[in-house]
């Protein structure tokens, strides 16, 4: 009787720290409602669409976001918006109109505006751009999102350096998904031509504000039907955050050649980043590991490599940004080192000059 009476106790403590925590959240939630509508519907409007009509925002020049499109509130994480609220859009590299906020709200006040904007509009059915990971190098990304990619690889040989330049050009479709098509050029000793045309569909299947799990499905085809019939590639995308200041991201594709898919291939990719900063025009260092193996194989055949880098965000707001790193083989290889560029321009967030 008595273990029941404490395992009773128990639950009734449980149950009043949950109902203490909604509360809280429901408060604070309803304070964020009174400093929108002190501060910010003015220009935002009431219900978070702005009046273009309305004197004041004509008085602006710009429309200010429209915070009740379902699309916008969820793609754009709870981080940037307060690094907005606090700092400003011109900080950012948003509209300079946006003012600054952190000498007129504490840290509770602005956590407490942006759980009241988040809470406008339904956006269950939207990935939450806090999963809205760094791009890596060869690890696949799980966000769906609307980027301009740039992809070089040097590979130095005595004699026959080999170039790769991709071309990916990765748009948004309906909720979750994203359609994507690369262009692949590739130089070496004896060809300097477009090699290859890569097209497919990427969809996110989970999610929370902590973790990201996406599917696709990918056909490669030659340009030069002489370099055979293309192959057919499929992978799963996870992202997840760590912690405040680390993220992990990693993938398996799977190969299919149309010419037998046995002699296809997989690969298992994965990286990790340090975020030291809110600011994202900063550098943060990464280390990848890529492990490929051919489905016909034996354990000789399994190819190991290491990739250090770091992303440099260009941009206030990091939506244009450079990657740099060197791979190394731990396994037998033809090569000794790659060298690796990437320029990024995620153009939802804006046009590639903007927020220099």
């Amino acid at each position: 009787m008595k273990k029941m009476r404490i395992a009773a106790s128990s639950v009734l403590l449980l149950v009043g720290i949950t109902l203490a925590a909604t509360g809280a959240l429901a408060a604070d939630v309803e304070a964020g409602a009174e400093v929108f509508r002190t501060i910010c519907a003015t220009c935002h409007g009431p219900g978070g669409s702005p009046d273009p009509d309305n004197p004041v925002v004509k008085g602006l020049g710009v429309v200010p976001a429209d915070l009740s499109d379902p699309l916008f509130n969820s793609r754009e994480p709870t981080g940037d918006w307060e690094m907005v609220v606090k700092y400003g859009g011109d900080a950012m590299g948003l509209a300079a109109q946006m003012p600054p906020h952190k000498d007129a709200l504490s840290d509770e006040q602005v956590a407490d505006v942006i759980a009241y904007v988040k809470s406008m509009v339904d956006t269950s059915a939207f990935p939450p751009g806090e999963m809205n990971l760094f791009l890596p190098t060869r690890t696949k990304k799980a966000f769906p999102e609307d980027e301009v990619v740039y992809k070089g690889r040097f590979t130095p040989e005595t004699g026959q350096n080999e170039y790769k330049n991709v071309l990916e050009i990765e748009k948004r479709v309906g909720k979750a998904g994203q359609v994507v098509l690369e262009f692949v050029h590739e130089k070496d000793a004896v060809r300097n031509e477009l090699a290859e045309i890569e097209a497919g569909y990427k969809r996110a299947l989970s999610w929370s504000d902590r973790y990201i799990l996406s599917g696709a499905l990918i056909v490669a085809k030659p340009v030069d039907s002489a370099d055979g019939d293309g192959e057919l590639q499929a992978y799963l995308a996870h992202g997840t955050v760590l912690s405040e200041r680390w993220i992990l991201q990693s993938s398996l594709r799977l190969k299919f050649p149309f010419e037998g898919a046995s002699d296809g291939a997989a690969e298992l990719a994965g990286i990790v980043h340090y975020v030291h900063s809110p600011w994202a025009r900063r550098v943060f260092p990464a280390l990848e590991v890529v492990g490929e193996r051919p489905f016909r194989s034996s354990n000789g055949d399994l190819q190991w490599t290491v990739l250090p880098q770091v992303r440099i965000g260009l941009t206030k707001g990091g939506h244009v940004a450079l990657n740099l790193g060197v791979e190394l083989p731990l396994s037998d290889q033809l090569w000794d080192e790659r060298y690796y560029v990437t320029l990024l321009w995620d153009f939802a967030d804006g046009g590639f000059f903007k927020g220099w």
